[in-house]
């Protein structure tokens, strides 16, 4: 039988911590900046000096 190791690869723990890191800087960027953005489905506002079509 051949021996098996719960040693895991240095390129998969790299992997997952830049997954994890992606993750973080995400959730990081939505919470500053999301909640206030207007929704992407809204319509766009017309400017003050132009009556609406």
């Amino acid at each position: 039988m051949a021996d098996e190791s719960n040693v895991l690869p240095t390129s998969r723990i790299v992997r997952w911590l830049a997954i994890g890191a992606l993750i973080v800087l995400a959730v990081a960027l939505y919470f500053r900046d999301a909640r206030t953005l207007p929704p992407l489905t809204a319509s766009p506002t017309a400017p003050a000096d132009q009556p609406p079509n």
